[in-house]
């Protein structure tokens, strides 16, 4: 993700487009083989009216209803977490999953706190409650 972010931050730069919080979109393929069965978007918060270069297209992020867990401590326990909410939390909720991507919303980055003390909120998409 780190050339994503990069390009990113390059081109608001070029652009003088103040930037924000960085976040990533995970989007899940149950269909797909193994090896492509996940997906990542890199983002960034800002504003322009700039036209993007090719591969970086402006969107709005709605996320919808969500769970969040916040996570503190390096980003490497971030698989670990998502393993813990949908395997252990998800089942016995009484939530249902909604078909939209996981966010993960960075609250700080490596290059401003040591990494036990980074921020991660990661978000969950969530449909109707099942009945019950």
């Amino acid at each position: 993700m780190g050339p994503c972010f990069r390009r990113l931050f390059n081109w608001s730069a070029s652009v003088q487009a103040p930037t924000g919080r960085l976040l990533t979109l995970s989007f899940h393929h149950p269909d797909a083989q193994r090896a492509r069965r996940w997906y990542w978007k890199a983002g960034v918060e800002l504003f322009t009216h700039a036209v993007p270069p090719p591969g970086i297209v402006l969107e709005t992020v709605d996320l919808g209803r969500c769970a969040v867990h916040r996570l503190v401590g390096p980003h490497e326990g971030i698989a670990q977490a998502y393993r813990r909410l949908f395997q252990h939390w998800l089942p016995v909720s009484g939530e249902a999953l909604a078909r939209r991507a996981c966010a993960e919303w960075y609250r700080n980055t490596p290059a401003e706190v040591p990494a036990g003390h980074l921020i991660t909120d990661l978000c969950v998409p969530l449909g109707e409650p099942r009945a019950g």
